[in-house]
This record gives C-alpha cells, structure tokens and sequence, in this order.
C-alpha cells in the first residue's frame, strides 16, 4: 500500500511540474510549445531554461535514439535543457544523453504530502499586476542572487504573468516570505517558497507549508514539490515523502546559468 501511495504521488508530481514549467514558459511571447509523439519540446528566444527544454518522455524508442535526437536540437547558442521525471520512458536515457555529451546538472528530490494543514493568517495573496511582480522580484533575488539583473527581471515577470498563484507575508514592498502555488489536475505544486534570510529559523517556512497544505486539502489533492538535496532533512521534518528525483541535463554550444 506504502509502495502504491508514493507511486501515485510520484505521477501527479510529474504532471504537476509539467504543466507548471509549459506555464511558465508560455508567460512569455514568443515561447512555443510543440508536443510531439514521444515528448513535449518547448522553444523560445529567452535565455532561460523552461524556454528551452524537452520533458514528458512516454515512447517505445530506443534511448539511445531520442538521445541522438535530443543531441542534434541542443546545437545551438541556447542550448537545450532535458527534464527527465519519475514515469518518463523510455529506461536508461539518462545514460545516452551523458554519452551524447550533456552534462548532469541538478539533481532535485520529489516529494509528496497528504494532510490536513492549517491557513496561516499573515498569509495574502498577491492578486493585482503590480504585487504580482513585486513578489516575483523577490522570489527571483532569493533563489538566484548570483544571476544577472536581466535573467532575474525574465523570471520576475513570467513568474508574474504566469496562472500560478502567488502569496506573501509583510507587505508587497517589503516581502519577509513567499511561495508560488500551482494547480493542475491532480496535486498543488509547491514552488519558490523562501524566507528573507534575516527572518528564517523563526518558524515562516513551516507556516508557508502548512497553508499550502491546507490549500491542497479543500481541493482534495496532494501537495507535491521538488527541492535542493540540502533541503531534504527539512522537508522531512514537514512530513513530506521523496517520491523520486528530477533530473536536469544541459548540453549547448554556449554555458548557461542553471535557473530552474
């Protein structure tokens, strides 16, 4: 029974990231999304990795083919970021994309959750353009302070434009907190929740998680995420469940900052 749960909330954890990263991408213009017979490949001109990737692999082709395939797209001065999730098939591609010369980029622990959680009461919603975007500047200095100004102002504004909902503790011009909520069929997506670095230890991130909890539980849904290694202990602490791992690959004629 043990097995079965995290079985299911391994696939409705892919099908979350999916639809929340096609989201992202269709955000901004010019951003295509071709869905082909053996997996969906997202193409735009922004240099920024849900603009272009391949993801949602379900083919009876060989690995090593699709690798080939994948190889010959990823020539290019943006290069072509791969996805690969818990339920993909074909087996073994990670193998032949290393021997077509990707490199193995991030490597992020799936979890799952199902409980009641509580609302947070400092919790808001950023509702309007404006705070939608102010909240999306924050996310973006939190997790990617080292990136340039402009790859930051990209992720701000799809991350603002996109369906996904987004809230807040303090205010819109002094956030202390936020997360990014996303809906699909089957799970709430858990994405960007950070915590000012001068407020963390204080107990917001468990009240963030909490909420998104209970979010999940009227829509009678898991919640599901994928975070850093390092964070694993503590979303274990929150009562999550690893489920499985993503797995990011990038090959491209230029390098390019792994945003994701």
């Amino acid at each position: 029974m043990e097995h079965n749960l995290l079985n299911d909330l391994s696939l409705v954890a892919r099908e979350n990231v999916v639809q929340t990263y096609l989201a992202l991408a269709q955000s901004l213009p010019e951003t295509y999304i071709d869905r082909r017979a053996d997996y969906t490949r997202v193409k735009g001109k922004w240099p920024l990795s849900f603009c272009h990737f391949a993801a949602e692999f379900n083919t009876q082709r060989q690995a090593s083919d699709i690798a080939k395939e994948l190889r010959a797209e990823s020539n290019t001065t943006d290069g072509l970021w791969v996805f690969l999730l818990p339920g993909d098939n074909p087996d073994g591609l990670h193998v032949h994309l290393l021997d077509e010369g990707f490199s193995l980029r991030q490597c992020l622990c799936q979890f799952g959750r199902q409980s009641k959680g509580y609302w947070h009461e400092d919790l808001k919603e950023a509702e309007d353009a404006d705070t939608r975007l102010r909240i999306g500047k924050f996310m973006a200095e939190q997790f990617f302070p080292f990136s340039s100004g402009e790859s930051r102002m990209l992720v701000a504004r799809s991350t603002a434009m996109s369906i996904a909902n987004l809230f807040y503790v303090g205010t819109p011009e002094k956030p202390q907190a936020a997360m990014m909520l996303s809906k699909s069929k089957n799970a709430v997506g858990l994405y960007n929740l950070c915590v000012d670095g001068k407020l963390r230890s204080q107990g917001i991130g468990t009240n963030l998680v909490e909420s998104a909890q209970s979010l999940a539980s009227q829509y009678g849904v898991p919640l599901t995420l994928q975070c850093h290694a390092s964070l694993r202990k503590w979303y274990e602490n929150q009562n999550f469940r690893q489920t499985g791992t993503l797995h990011a690959f990038f090959r491209g004629l230029t390098n390019r900052t792994d945003i994701l």
